[in-house]
């Protein structure tokens, strides 16, 4: 029980870490930087599911979502580290898009053919 419940707290972390670097990121080389950013997201969804299925997806997704929200809003300041732009709707949006693109994608191209079956 504990392992299960330690490898949804990896997961929570890395929803975190991933919203972290991408909310700070996805503005540093332009749209390669947002192309990247958005890949890291889909590449952490896609392992959060093929580990935990779809519990995994929602606990990342999840985490993803309470740190980027804050980020997007309007600081002590007056500024916001995700501008309301084409770069920072990218980011929220496709951001998004991948954590729902890993929902779709089949079992079978997860955990292979033979896995699939098994489980």
């Amino acid at each position: 029980m504990a392992r299960i419940i330690g490898s949804y707290v990896v997961i929570a972390l890395l929803g975190a870490i991933v919203a972290l670097v991408g909310g700070g990121a996805h503005r540093s080389y332009g749209w390669v930087g947002l192309t990247l950013c958005v890949l890291l997201v889909g590449v952490a969804s896609v392992f959060a599911r093929t580990w935990r299925g779809f519990a995994g997806l929602g606990v990342l997704a999840g985490a993803w979502m309470l740190v980027t929200v804050p980020l997007a809003g309007e600081g002590p300041g007056g500024s916001a580290l995700i501008a309301v732009d084409a770069l920072g709707l990218g980011w929220v949006i496709g951001g998004s898009v991948a954590v729902v693109v890993a929902a779709f994608l089949p079992r079978s191209l997860l955990l292979g053919r033979d896995e699939a079956v098994r489980a």
